[in-house]
């Protein structure tokens, strides 16, 4: 290790010195604290003229009284989703120890031998300083590691594991943390074939456990890691505590407003499904047309409703689902019957309008009904994003156009639903909630983007963030706080997902899963009647694996969206939670949470095949409507 490696952090710390007063016990107005610093040898990769070799980067950290603000110094380049990485990083940690991340400025330095050092992999070595910093705890030395640092506090993947666990070995590292599934690497041997007089030169790949390998011929031990707080074990020997956790617990007043909910809708389904129904035999389809339109009412609406008759929380979603499906369906028998929709679209954008108005002023009485307004604020909002993407896609693709804009009507029904159970009144003040959320939501959504983006993931789930994100500003600006903290946190959710969702893939492996139903399930249970993270954490069950991912994380971030929303206003619990060893018999009638026993199926091979002939039965109605008006018929 170079002397100007070793030094480096001392430099930076002379430097910052000179910034802040001499004497740091009683800092005057304008002057900050320092909290402290620490520095540690992330390992990174460089290109060289015969290959990639392993270099080891200097990660300083130095952590200020502050308001939030995240600086990044380099003496290498480095790729745009570094400042994402290092603000990742201290958000994680500071939330890992309790601290308001807006307490605090940090500031790193960043110099190593590689040409251009990308953030990501080096996001759980800037998280072990973070933390070191902040807490005093000395780095242990011996111990090295390579991964991304997702918001939630998991571990993803990187490149260069080899070359990396290669040179930390050389620096005299006794223990290299690495990412779920990649202590098994795939190297190329170059391998050398004679024909005659001629030498060809092939590549073949040769998978190697790393495991074993490193520790017989390096003496290094290779570990994988799952989360951070595994991390902070092997650097600090600290072992986080996993907190007691009850099971969500749904008191009597909850299961009624339930029960409501569920009964209004399955009022609205019944009726919107004999009408489509009505409407799709009386129309002017031709019988394929027809036939092609009932079937996917008796598949997707009617299947729906008679699945949601469980008394269940996550049966509500089937019933919104059927109440759009049978509305789009009669949208659709409209469309090709060329009947104009103007009224029927300003219907609706009426209907959010109003939703909006209604649902700002409500005024919570308990945490039950602050939930309750969540999710209804909630549901308005994808409301809200549908009806805005319908606009958008009308020219291209008006079916899907008219998709969204059903389901935008179906899910103002549900809003309206779960609104009724909570007391008209001012709505408490939440502008500083919401501005935090949308600070997050800022500098969580570009940093997984650029990651992606790069990598080549699937961006569906971001793409949504990115949406989510700039209606929450807009919310804001339009004076609806409540509703763009809703929007933000719908935001970070979706891009922690995406990132999640890209872990699992590329490193074959899916620990993601189980840490975010942990995590969903410790805030579903925090208080009483924490409906709208019971909603997502029981929708969770039985989707796919991005979905699935979307929905756990969608009940963590709108669970401890309520519980920031309580410690701005003073709110009873409708119940008291039982306490860890008391009965967990309640003296009124509860339900605690689990898994649907329907829950709303995955796509199979025979709804790609139900959606593909729908398709074709609308291109053949396109084109018989199209002869019609040659013919004048």
């Amino acid at each position: 290790m170079s002397y100007r490696k070793l030094f480096a952090p001392i430099i930076l710390v002379i430097f910052l010195l000179s910034l802040v007063p001499t004497s740091l016990s009683a800092p005057s107005k304008g002057q900050l604290k320092i909290i402290g610093s620490a520095w540690i040898l992330a390992p990174a990769v460089a290109q060289t003229s015969t290959g990639m070799i392993g270099s080891a980067t200097n990660i300083s950290v130095f952590v200020t009284e502050g308001w939030g603000d995240v600086y990044v110094s380099t003496y290498s380049l480095t790729q745009e989703d570094f400042q994402g990485a290092a603000t990742a990083a201290a958000r994680v940690v500071t939330r890992l120890l309790g601290l308001n991340f807006s307490n605090y400025n940090y500031y790193f330095r960043v110099q190593g031998d590689a040409v251009i050092i990308g953030g990501p992999s080096a996001g759980v070595a800037m998280s072990i300083a973070v933390y070191s910093a902040l807490t005093g705890k000395p780095i242990n030395r011996s111990v090295t590691v390579t991964g991304m640092i997702s918001p939630d506090g998991t571990v993803g993947p990187v490149g260069g594991v080899y070359e990396k666990a290669q040179a930390v070995a050389q620096a005299g590292a006794k223990i290299f943390l690495v990412p779920p599934g990649q202590s098994i690497v795939t190297q190329y041997q170059t391998v050398v074939k004679r024909i005659g007089p001629f030498r060809y030169y092939t590549t073949q790949p040769v998978v190697i456990n790393l495991t074993d390998y490193a520790y017989k011929n390096w003496g290094l031990r290779v570990v994988e890691v799952t989360t951070l707080t595994d991390a902070l074990y092997y650097f600090f020997g600290v072992k986080i505590p996993a907190s007691y956790t009850t099971a969500p617990y749904l008191s009597s007043d909850a299961i009624k407003i339930i029960d409501n909910v569920r009964s209004q809708l399955t009022q609205i389904a019944q009726r919107e499904l004999n009408e489509a129904y009505t409407k799709v035999n009386a129309s002017r389809l031709t019988s394929v047309g027809k036939s092609t339109l009932n079937s996917y009412l008796d598949r997707y609406a009617k299947s729906y409703l008679s699945r949601a008759s469980t008394r269940d929380v996550s049966s509500i979603s089937l019933l919104t689902s059927s109440i759009a499906i049978s509305r789009w369906i009669k949208l659709l028998v409209d469309y090709y019957s060329n009947v104009q929709l103007d009224q029927q679209v300003q219907a609706i954008s009426d209907q959010i309008t109003a939703t909006i108005d209604e649902l700002s002023n409500k005024a919570p009485r308990n945490v039950l009904e602050l939930n309750i307004l969540t999710l209804a604020i909630d549901k308005t909002v994808q409301a809200l994003k549908l009806y805005n993407e319908s606009a958008s896609m009308w020219n291209t693709d008006p079916s899907t156009a008219l998709q969204n804009i059903a389901f935008s009507s179906a899910l103002m029904d549900e809003a309206k639903a779960w609104s009724n159970g909570v007391q008209a009144g001012v709505l408490p003040d939440s502008s500083q909630v919401a501005a935090t959320y949308i600070s997050v939501a800022r500098s969580t959504w570009p940093y997984i983007y650029s990651v992606l983006s790069e990598a080549g993931g699937d961006l569906k789930l971001i793409v949504s963030s990115q949406i989510y994100y700039m209606l929450a500003t807009s919310l804001y600006s339009s004076k609806k706080p409540l509703f763009a903290a809703v929007a933000a946190a719908r935001s970070i959710a979706l891009a922690e997902a995406a990132m999640l969702y890209f872990q699992a893939q590329a490193s074959g492996k899916d620990p993601y899963t189980e840490v975010s139903r942990k995590n969903a399930m410790a805030v579903a249970s925090t208080y009483p009647d924490m409906i709208a993270s019971i909603y997502y954490l029981n929708q969770s069950s039985g989707a796919e694996l991005q979905d699935r991912l979307a929905y756990l994380k969608l009940s963590s971030q709108l669970g401890e969206l309520v519980q920031d929303l309580l410690k701005t206003i003073n709110l009873k619990e409708t119940v008291q939670q039982p306490k860890q060893g008391e009965s967990t018999t309640p003296s009124q009638p509860s339900q605690t949470p689990s898994a649907p026993s329907n829950p709303q199926p995955s796509k199979n091979i025979g709804d790609w095949i139900q959606d593909i002939l729908l398709k074709i039965s609308l291109a053949f109605e396109n084109l018989v409507n199209w002869i019609r008006k040659i013919l004048g018929l």
